[in-house]
C-alpha cells in the first residue's frame, strides 16, 4: 500500500474512531456539553469558524470530545489575549490550563489557569516549565512563535511530556510556505511542513534543529500524524490556507 493510501486510511480511521466515541459518550453521559465553537465565538479565538478565523475547532471537536471530561492537564504555547486558555477551561471542566508565552501573562493566572514566562525555543525554559509543572499532559498545543526552529525544538523537547495516548498539536504550519518571517529557507528543506511530509512518507523525523535523542523518541513513540489543511483562506490578503496538524502518541 502507498505511503498516501496509509496515510488517508490513517486520518479515516482516526476521524471514525472519534465520531463514534462521541456518539456513544453523548447518548450516555455528557449531557452538558458546549460545542468548541460556540466556546470558541464566545472568547474571540483565531481557531473559529469566522471571518478571518482558522476555522480549526471543527477538527479539534472530533479529536477532544472523548477526552472532555477526563483530561486533567493541557498545555498551549502562545497567550496573547488569553482567549484560548478561557476556551480550554471552560471546553475541559476537570482539566488545568497552562499557557507559555515569552511576555507576562500573569494577570490570567487563577484556579484552573497558569501561565509560565518561557521563550519556547530554549530547552533549558521548557524545561523550567515542566519542573514547575510537571509532565503528563493529555494535549500540548503549539500557537506560539510559527518560526521553523521554534516549532521543531518545542515538538521535540515536548513530546516526551504528553501523556501515553495524548496529542501534540501544531497550528498554522502554512507559515513553512511563507517567503519571509518565519525562517523558512528557499527550498523548504528545513520547515516544519517538510519535516512531518517526510515523516508520513518515511515514518522518520529529520530536522536540524533536533536533537539525535530527541528524533529517536519521536519516531519510536508517534502512533498516527494527522495535516488538515482547510479549503479557504484564513485572510483576504493571503492565498494560504490554514493548516494544523495533529500527532498522537503511542498509548504505551
Amino acid at each position: 500500500m502507498s505511503s498516501k493510501k496509509v496515510f488517508l486510511l490513517a486520518i479515516a480511521i482516526s476521524i471514525i474512531g472519534a465520531y463514534n466515541y462521541r456518539k456513544n459518550a453523548t447518548a450516555s453521559s455528557d449531557t452538558g456539553h458546549v460545542s468548541l465553537n460556540s466556546l470558541c465565538e464566545k472568547f474571540g479565538t483565531d481557531k473559529c469558524n469566522r471571518s478571518g478565523g482558522h476555522n480549526y475547532v471543527e477538527v479539534y471537536e472530533l479529536f477532544f470530545y472523548p477526552i472532555r471530561t477526563v483530561a486533567k492537564k493541557i498545555a498551549e504555547i502562545g497567550i496573547e489575549s488569553g482567549s484560548s486558555l478561557h476556551l480550554w477551561r471552560d471546553y475541559f471542566p476537570h482539566a488545568t490550563i497552562y499557557g507559555i508565552d515569552i511576555d507576562d501573562n500573569s494577570n490570567l493566572d487563577s484556579e484552573r489557569i497558569k501561565t509560565f514566562v518561557g521563550d519556547q525555543s530554549k530547552r533549558e525554559n521548557l524545561q523550567k516549565f515542566i519542573t514547575k509543572y510537571g509532565s503528563n499532559f493529555d494535549f500540548i498545543l503549539d500557537d506560539g512563535g510559527h518560526s521553523m526552529e521554534q516549532q521543531q525544538i518545542s515538538l521535540g523537547f515536548l513530546f516526551r511530556h504528553v501523556k501515553p495516548g495524548g496529542y501534540y498539536i501544531i497550528e498554522d504550519l502554512h507559515t513553512s510556505l511563507w517567503k519571509s518571517g518565519s525562517g523558512a529557507e528557499p527550498d523548504e528543506s528545513n520547515t516544519t511542513l517538510t519535516m512531518i511530509q517526510t515523516f508520513i512518507k518515511t515514518r522518520s523525523i529529520n530536522s536540524k534543529y533536533l536533537a539525535n535523542e530527541e528524533a529517536e523518541y519521536l519516531n519510536n513513540t508517534i502512533a498516527y500524524c494527522n495535516l488538515f489543511s482547510r479549503n479557504e483562506s484564513f485572510s483576504n490578503i493571503s492565498p494560504i490556507h490554514s493548516i494544523t496538524c495533529i500527532l498522537k502518541k503511542k498509548d504505551s
